[in-house]
Protein backbone atom coordinates (compact mmCIF):
# COMPACT_ATOMS: atom_id res chain seq x y z
CA UNK A 1 0.00 0.00 0.00
CA UNK A 2 3.11 2.52 0.98
CA UNK A 3 4.76 2.06 -2.80
CA UNK A 4 1.22 2.72 -4.37
CA UNK A 5 0.49 5.48 -2.18
CA UNK A 6 3.84 6.92 -2.42
CA UNK A 7 4.03 6.47 -6.77
CA UNK A 8 0.83 8.19 -7.12
CA UNK A 9 1.25 10.75 -4.60
CA UNK A 10 5.19 11.71 -5.94
CA UNK A 11 5.58 15.17 -5.92
CA UNK A 12 6.37 16.89 -9.57
CA UNK A 13 8.68 19.21 -10.42
CA UNK A 14 7.46 22.41 -9.24
CA UNK A 15 6.11 21.25 -5.99
CA UNK A 16 9.91 20.46 -5.43
CA UNK A 17 10.99 23.44 -6.35
CA UNK A 18 8.47 25.50 -3.83
CA UNK A 19 9.28 23.18 -1.28
CA UNK A 20 13.38 23.38 -1.61
CA UNK A 21 12.74 27.78 -1.90
CA UNK A 22 10.52 27.46 1.11
CA UNK A 23 13.70 25.23 2.76
CA UNK A 24 15.86 27.85 1.81
CA UNK A 25 13.56 31.02 3.05
CA UNK A 26 13.04 29.44 6.54
CA UNK A 27 16.79 29.11 6.68
CA UNK A 28 16.95 32.44 5.98
CA UNK A 29 15.26 33.64 8.59
CA UNK A 30 16.46 31.37 11.50
CA UNK A 31 20.17 33.16 10.28
CA UNK A 32 19.06 36.42 10.83
CA UNK A 33 17.42 35.84 14.17
CA UNK A 34 20.70 36.11 16.08
CA UNK A 35 21.38 36.54 19.55
CA UNK A 36 20.80 39.96 20.73
CA UNK A 37 17.82 38.06 22.78
CA UNK A 38 18.83 37.78 26.48
CA UNK A 39 16.50 34.54 26.73
CA UNK A 40 17.62 31.50 24.65
CA UNK A 41 15.16 29.63 25.54
CA UNK A 42 12.62 31.86 24.29
CA UNK A 43 13.74 32.41 20.92
CA UNK A 44 14.70 28.65 20.91
CA UNK A 45 10.81 28.48 21.17
CA UNK A 46 9.52 30.51 18.34
CA UNK A 47 12.00 28.74 16.16
CA UNK A 48 10.33 25.15 17.99
CA UNK A 49 7.26 26.43 16.64
CA UNK A 50 8.12 26.41 13.01
CA UNK A 51 10.17 23.51 13.38
CA UNK A 52 7.13 21.22 11.81
CA UNK A 53 7.02 23.25 9.16
CA UNK A 54 10.51 23.05 8.17
CA UNK A 55 10.03 19.18 7.49
CA UNK A 56 10.27 17.87 3.98
CA UNK A 57 7.60 15.13 3.67
CA UNK A 58 10.13 12.60 2.41
CA UNK A 59 12.09 12.84 5.44
CA UNK A 60 8.95 11.51 7.67
CA UNK A 61 9.09 7.54 8.14
CA UNK A 62 5.02 7.52 8.13
CA UNK A 63 2.42 8.07 5.39
CA UNK A 64 0.92 11.32 4.65
CA UNK A 65 -2.21 12.26 3.07
CA UNK A 66 -1.65 14.08 0.10
CA UNK A 67 -4.12 17.34 1.00
CA UNK A 68 -1.72 17.66 4.05
CA UNK A 69 1.11 17.52 1.74
CA UNK A 70 -0.18 20.00 -0.19
CA UNK A 71 -1.32 22.18 2.12
CA UNK A 72 2.14 22.26 3.92
CA UNK A 73 3.71 23.09 0.93
CA UNK A 74 1.15 25.94 -0.34
CA UNK A 75 2.28 27.85 2.92
CA UNK A 76 5.07 27.04 2.76
CA UNK A 77 5.05 29.21 -1.14
CA UNK A 78 3.55 32.15 0.27
CA UNK A 79 5.93 32.25 3.16
CA UNK A 80 8.28 32.21 0.34
CA UNK A 81 6.83 34.77 -2.24
CA UNK A 82 7.43 37.62 0.19
CA UNK A 83 11.29 36.97 0.21
CA UNK A 84 11.89 35.56 -3.53
CA UNK A 85 9.85 34.42 -6.49
CA UNK A 86 9.21 31.40 -7.20
CA UNK A 87 11.25 29.04 -9.06
CA UNK A 88 14.52 31.38 -7.62
CA UNK A 89 15.85 31.20 -4.40
CA UNK A 90 16.96 34.32 -3.04
CA UNK A 91 20.60 34.32 -1.73
CA UNK A 92 21.56 36.23 1.29
CA UNK A 93 22.60 39.28 1.03
CA UNK A 94 26.17 40.65 3.02
CA UNK A 95 23.48 43.38 4.97
CA UNK A 96 21.77 39.72 6.10
CA UNK A 97 24.85 38.89 7.80
CA UNK A 98 26.16 42.32 9.00
CA UNK A 99 24.96 41.91 12.18
CA UNK A 100 26.82 38.73 13.39
CA UNK A 101 30.56 40.73 12.51
CA UNK A 102 32.47 41.86 15.30
CA UNK A 103 35.29 41.31 17.50
CA UNK A 104 33.51 38.70 19.91
CA UNK A 105 32.14 35.23 19.21
CA UNK A 106 28.28 34.87 18.84
CA UNK A 107 25.88 32.19 19.21
CA UNK A 108 23.40 31.32 16.81
CA UNK A 109 20.41 30.08 17.39
CA UNK A 110 19.04 27.71 14.75
CA UNK A 111 15.43 26.76 14.74
CA UNK A 112 15.89 23.09 15.98
CA UNK A 113 17.79 24.66 19.25
CA UNK A 114 21.43 23.77 18.28
CA UNK A 115 23.63 26.35 19.78
CA UNK A 116 26.45 27.16 16.50
CA UNK A 117 29.34 29.64 18.12
CA UNK A 118 30.69 31.83 14.99
CA UNK A 119 34.40 33.35 14.89
CA UNK A 120 34.64 36.25 12.61
CA UNK A 121 37.72 37.29 11.49
CA UNK A 122 39.24 40.50 12.15
CA UNK A 123 38.89 43.41 9.45
CA UNK A 124 41.49 43.70 6.81
CA UNK A 125 42.38 47.31 5.56
CA UNK A 126 41.90 47.64 1.88
CA UNK A 127 44.51 47.21 -0.25
CA UNK A 128 43.78 50.86 -1.63
CA UNK A 129 44.20 52.08 1.75
CA UNK A 130 46.98 54.52 2.05
CA UNK A 131 49.59 53.01 4.81
CA UNK A 132 50.67 54.96 7.80
CA UNK A 133 54.71 54.66 7.86
CA UNK A 134 54.67 55.57 11.38
CA UNK A 135 53.50 52.24 12.35
CA UNK A 136 56.03 50.10 9.92
CA UNK A 137 58.92 48.19 12.40
CA UNK A 138 61.68 49.34 9.98
CA UNK A 139 64.12 46.93 11.75
CA UNK A 140 62.62 44.31 10.09
CA UNK A 141 63.92 45.41 6.71
CA UNK A 142 67.35 46.31 7.66
CA UNK A 143 70.03 43.82 6.52
CA UNK A 144 72.22 41.93 8.73
CA UNK A 145 75.74 43.90 9.11
CA UNK A 146 78.97 42.21 9.92
CA UNK A 147 80.45 43.19 13.02
CA UNK A 148 84.14 42.68 11.47
CA UNK A 149 83.73 44.01 8.05
CA UNK A 150 84.12 47.99 8.80
CA UNK A 151 87.16 46.74 11.55
CA UNK A 152 88.56 43.09 10.41
CA UNK A 153 91.67 43.10 7.83
CA UNK A 154 90.50 40.20 5.11
CA UNK A 155 93.48 38.95 4.96
CA UNK A 156 92.81 37.18 8.83
CA UNK A 157 95.76 35.52 10.23
CA UNK A 158 94.26 35.08 13.89
CA UNK A 159 92.70 37.37 16.71
CA UNK A 160 93.85 38.16 20.29
CA UNK A 161 91.62 38.61 23.24
CA UNK A 162 93.32 41.49 25.72
CA UNK A 163 91.81 44.33 28.40
CA UNK A 164 92.42 48.27 28.63
CA UNK A 165 92.51 49.52 32.28
CA UNK A 166 93.60 53.17 32.27
CA UNK A 167 94.42 55.33 35.74
CA UNK A 168 94.29 58.92 35.15
CA UNK A 169 95.24 60.05 38.25
CA UNK A 170 98.68 58.11 37.90
CA UNK A 171 98.86 58.13 34.19
CA UNK A 172 99.30 54.58 34.06
CA UNK A 173 97.87 52.36 31.29
CA UNK A 174 98.16 48.49 31.85
CA UNK A 175 97.42 45.91 28.80
CA UNK A 176 96.72 42.85 29.41
CA UNK A 177 97.56 40.38 27.10
CA UNK A 178 94.59 36.86 27.52
CA UNK A 179 95.57 35.30 24.54
CA UNK A 180 95.47 34.73 20.77
CA UNK A 181 93.44 32.23 18.66
CA UNK A 182 93.67 30.52 15.40
CA UNK A 183 97.17 31.81 14.38
CA UNK A 184 98.56 30.88 10.94
CA UNK A 185 101.00 28.27 10.94
CA UNK A 186 104.28 27.45 9.63
CA UNK A 187 104.01 25.97 6.10
CA UNK A 188 106.19 23.00 6.48
CA UNK A 189 104.89 21.79 10.48
CA UNK A 190 101.81 22.96 10.84
CA UNK A 191 102.36 24.69 14.33
CA UNK A 192 104.37 28.06 15.41
CA UNK A 193 106.20 29.62 18.28
CA UNK A 194 104.58 32.50 19.16
CA UNK A 195 105.66 35.57 20.83
CA UNK A 196 103.72 38.90 21.13
CA UNK A 197 105.55 42.31 21.21
CA UNK A 198 103.89 45.95 22.56
CA UNK A 199 104.38 49.05 22.05
CA UNK A 200 102.13 52.68 22.36
CA UNK A 201 103.04 54.58 19.13
CA UNK A 202 104.44 56.97 18.02
CA UNK A 203 106.97 56.13 20.92
CA UNK A 204 108.67 52.85 19.14
CA UNK A 205 111.67 52.43 21.50
CA UNK A 206 109.71 51.33 24.17
CA UNK A 207 108.79 47.63 23.42
CA UNK A 208 107.63 44.89 25.72
CA UNK A 209 107.17 41.12 24.94
CA UNK A 210 106.46 38.07 25.98
CA UNK A 211 107.06 34.62 26.42
CA UNK A 212 108.12 32.51 23.83
CA UNK A 213 104.88 29.49 23.73
CA UNK A 214 106.00 26.47 21.74
CA UNK A 215 104.12 24.79 19.27
CA UNK A 216 100.81 26.66 19.57
CA UNK A 217 98.68 28.31 17.52
CA UNK A 218 96.62 29.02 20.27
CA UNK A 219 98.78 30.59 23.00
CA UNK A 220 97.22 32.00 26.53
CA UNK A 221 99.73 34.68 27.30
CA UNK A 222 98.21 35.91 30.77
CA UNK A 223 101.04 38.83 30.84
CA UNK A 224 100.59 42.61 31.78
CA UNK A 225 101.88 45.28 30.52
CA UNK A 226 102.61 48.77 31.89
CA UNK A 227 103.09 52.23 29.92
CA UNK A 228 102.93 55.96 31.28
CA UNK A 229 100.87 58.05 29.48
CA UNK A 230 99.46 61.50 30.56
CA UNK A 231 95.57 61.85 30.14
CA UNK A 232 96.12 64.85 27.63
CA UNK A 233 98.04 62.90 25.36
CA UNK A 234 96.48 59.42 25.22
CA UNK A 235 93.91 60.47 23.03
CA UNK A 236 96.52 60.68 20.44
CA UNK A 237 98.21 57.20 21.16
CA UNK A 238 97.98 54.10 19.18
CA UNK A 239 98.45 50.66 20.97
CA UNK A 240 100.01 47.98 18.28
CA UNK A 241 100.60 44.25 18.94
CA UNK A 242 102.92 42.28 17.10
CA UNK A 243 102.69 38.63 17.00
CA UNK A 244 106.41 36.47 15.54
CA UNK A 245 106.80 33.23 15.13
CA UNK A 246 110.78 32.35 17.13
CA UNK A 247 113.22 30.44 14.75
CA UNK A 248 116.67 30.09 16.63
CA UNK A 249 118.22 29.44 13.62
CA UNK A 250 117.24 32.82 11.44
CA UNK A 251 115.78 35.93 11.81
CA UNK A 252 111.88 35.69 13.23
CA UNK A 253 108.39 35.60 11.42
CA UNK A 254 105.61 37.60 11.37
CA UNK A 255 102.92 36.33 12.52
CA UNK A 256 100.42 39.53 11.91
CA UNK A 257 99.79 42.60 13.65
CA UNK A 258 97.09 45.05 14.72
CA UNK A 259 96.46 48.78 16.06
CA UNK A 260 94.00 50.25 18.18
CA UNK A 261 94.08 53.75 18.09
CA UNK A 262 93.41 54.57 22.04
CA UNK A 263 90.57 57.87 20.63
CA UNK A 264 87.77 55.48 19.62
CA UNK A 265 88.29 53.23 23.33
CA UNK A 266 85.80 54.45 26.41
CA UNK A 267 88.82 54.40 29.23
CA UNK A 268 86.43 55.02 31.94
CA UNK A 269 86.67 51.72 33.23
CA UNK A 270 87.99 48.15 32.18
CA UNK A 271 87.76 47.28 28.74
CA UNK A 272 87.63 44.08 26.82
CA UNK A 273 89.02 43.85 23.17
CA UNK A 274 89.15 41.65 20.32
CA UNK A 275 90.63 41.59 17.57
CA UNK A 276 91.91 40.32 14.00
CA UNK A 277 95.37 40.30 13.43
CA UNK A 278 95.98 41.29 9.72
CA UNK A 279 99.46 41.39 7.63
CA UNK A 280 102.08 43.62 9.13
CA UNK A 281 103.71 46.70 7.36
CA UNK A 282 107.38 45.89 5.53
CA UNK A 283 108.83 47.41 8.22
CA UNK A 284 107.18 45.54 10.86
CA UNK A 285 107.59 41.89 9.05
CA UNK A 286 111.02 41.60 9.73
CA UNK A 287 111.25 41.46 13.56
CA UNK A 288 113.21 44.23 15.18
CA UNK A 289 116.79 43.22 16.76
CA UNK A 290 116.67 46.07 18.63
CA UNK A 291 119.21 49.42 19.13
CA UNK A 292 122.12 50.41 20.23
CA UNK A 293 123.36 54.09 22.17
CA UNK A 294 126.23 54.61 21.94
CA UNK A 295 129.05 57.75 22.08
CA UNK A 296 131.91 58.38 20.16
CA UNK A 297 134.68 61.03 20.50
CA UNK A 298 137.68 61.07 19.24
CA UNK A 299 140.68 63.30 20.44
CA UNK A 300 143.31 64.53 17.16
CA UNK A 301 146.42 65.91 19.96
CA UNK A 302 146.22 62.73 21.59
CA UNK A 303 144.71 60.46 18.77
CA UNK A 304 143.03 58.57 20.78
CA UNK A 305 139.39 57.21 20.29
CA UNK A 306 136.53 56.67 22.82
CA UNK A 307 133.92 54.47 22.10
CA UNK A 308 131.41 54.55 25.35
CA UNK A 309 128.94 51.96 24.60
CA UNK A 310 125.49 53.62 26.56
CA UNK A 311 122.83 51.30 26.49
CA UNK A 312 120.69 48.52 24.19
CA UNK A 313 117.02 48.10 24.37
CA UNK A 314 114.64 45.99 22.95
CA UNK A 315 117.06 43.21 21.97
CA UNK A 316 116.08 39.55 20.52
CA UNK A 317 115.72 36.66 22.92
CA UNK A 318 117.71 33.84 21.50
CA UNK A 319 116.38 30.88 23.91
CA UNK A 320 113.01 30.06 23.63
CA UNK A 321 112.54 29.14 27.23
CA UNK A 322 113.74 32.65 28.48
CA UNK A 323 112.00 36.03 28.36
CA UNK A 324 115.90 37.79 28.11
CA UNK A 325 119.15 36.90 27.00
CA UNK A 326 122.81 37.30 28.32
CA UNK A 327 123.95 40.32 26.01
CA UNK A 328 127.76 42.20 25.62
CA UNK A 329 129.08 44.34 22.93
CA UNK A 330 132.19 43.93 20.85
CA UNK A 331 133.43 46.96 19.17
CA UNK A 332 135.97 46.21 16.64
CA UNK A 333 137.92 48.81 14.18
CA UNK A 334 138.28 47.08 10.54
CA UNK A 335 140.69 48.49 8.17
CA UNK A 336 141.61 47.26 4.86
CA UNK A 337 139.01 44.35 5.56
CA UNK A 338 140.08 43.28 8.10
CA UNK A 339 139.91 43.56 11.60
CA UNK A 340 142.34 46.18 13.11
CA UNK A 341 141.80 46.49 17.25
CA UNK A 342 138.66 45.08 18.93
CA UNK A 343 137.43 45.33 22.74
CA UNK A 344 134.26 44.15 24.14
CA UNK A 345 132.33 45.06 27.33
CA UNK A 346 131.13 43.14 30.57
CA UNK A 347 127.88 40.24 29.92
CA UNK A 348 124.82 41.66 31.89
CA UNK A 349 122.50 39.03 32.51
CA UNK A 350 118.65 38.46 31.86
CA UNK A 351 117.84 41.16 29.93
CA UNK A 352 117.12 42.81 26.58
CA UNK A 353 117.19 46.22 27.54
CA UNK A 354 120.87 46.38 28.95
CA UNK A 355 122.54 49.46 30.77
CA UNK A 356 126.38 49.60 30.22
CA UNK A 357 127.77 52.79 30.65
CA UNK A 358 131.49 51.72 29.73
CA UNK A 359 133.80 53.37 27.64
CA UNK A 360 136.57 51.53 25.14
CA UNK A 361 139.57 53.28 24.17
CA UNK A 362 141.36 52.71 20.82
CA UNK A 363 144.72 54.48 19.79
CA UNK A 364 144.77 55.41 16.26
CA UNK A 365 145.39 58.48 14.07
CA UNK A 366 143.06 60.55 12.15
CA UNK A 367 144.24 59.47 8.61
CA UNK A 368 143.91 55.87 9.54
CA UNK A 369 140.55 56.40 11.77
CA UNK A 370 139.19 57.73 8.55
CA UNK A 371 139.29 55.07 6.72
CA UNK A 372 138.31 52.33 9.38
CA UNK A 373 135.10 51.14 9.76
CA UNK A 374 133.85 51.25 13.53
CA UNK A 375 131.60 47.87 13.69
CA UNK A 376 129.47 47.39 16.89
CA UNK A 377 128.31 43.96 17.70
CA UNK A 378 125.76 42.66 20.33
CA UNK A 379 126.05 39.02 21.12
CA UNK A 380 124.47 36.42 23.75
CA UNK A 381 126.90 35.09 26.24
CA UNK A 382 125.88 31.28 25.68
CA UNK A 383 127.69 29.32 29.00
CA UNK A 384 127.02 25.92 26.88
CA UNK A 385 128.19 27.22 23.55
CA UNK A 386 129.81 29.84 21.34
CA UNK A 387 128.50 33.48 21.64
CA UNK A 388 124.82 34.28 19.39
CA UNK A 389 124.98 37.40 17.67
CA UNK A 390 121.65 39.35 18.01
CA UNK A 391 122.68 42.32 15.67
CA UNK A 392 125.00 44.59 14.07
CA UNK A 393 125.75 48.62 13.43
CA UNK A 394 128.39 50.32 11.35
CA UNK A 395 129.53 53.19 11.89
CA UNK A 396 131.66 54.62 8.65
CA UNK A 397 132.22 56.69 5.82
CA UNK A 398 129.56 55.40 4.37
CA UNK A 399 127.19 53.92 6.75
CA UNK A 400 126.22 56.45 9.57
CA UNK A 401 128.01 58.74 7.48
CA UNK A 402 126.64 62.26 8.90
CA UNK A 403 127.57 60.38 13.28
CA UNK A 404 131.12 59.55 11.18
CA UNK A 405 132.21 63.19 10.08
CA UNK A 406 130.42 64.69 13.22
CA UNK A 407 132.71 62.38 15.66
CA UNK A 408 136.04 63.30 13.41
CA UNK A 409 135.19 67.28 13.58
CA UNK A 410 133.76 67.71 16.85
CA UNK A 411 135.34 68.40 19.72
CA UNK A 412 132.76 66.76 22.25
CA UNK A 413 131.09 63.83 22.29
CA UNK A 414 128.57 62.65 20.30
CA UNK A 415 125.88 60.13 21.22
CA UNK A 416 123.07 58.35 19.04
CA UNK A 417 120.94 55.65 18.58
CA UNK A 418 121.71 52.94 16.03
CA UNK A 419 119.65 50.65 14.68
CA UNK A 420 121.00 46.77 14.74
CA UNK A 421 120.83 44.88 11.97
CA UNK A 422 121.34 41.06 10.47
CA UNK A 423 124.57 40.03 11.20
CA UNK A 424 126.58 39.00 8.37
Amino acid sequence: VYVACSKRYKLNWFEKNLLESAEAAELNYSQEALVGVSVVDAVGAEAGSSKSLNKSPSSDNFWVPHNLQRQASLCHSEASSEASTPGSPRSPTPSQFSAPLSTQAEPLVRNDKQIVMTTTRPRVSSMHTKLDHTKIDTTLYQKPTDSRSSSEPEDLRGSIHLTLTYDPAAGILTVRLIEAQDLQARDFSGTADPYAKIRLLPDRSNVWQTRIHKRTLNPVFDEDFVFEVRPATIGRRTLEVLLYDFDAYSRHHSIGGVKIPLSYIDLSERVTVWKGLGPCSEQDAKAELGELMVSLAFLPSAERLTVVVIKARNLRVVDDTRTSSDPYVKVSLIHNGRRYKRKKTSVHRNTVSPVFNEALTFDIGRDTLSRCRIEFCVLHDSLLGPSESLGRAMVAADSEKHFFNEMLTSKTATAQWLPLTDPE
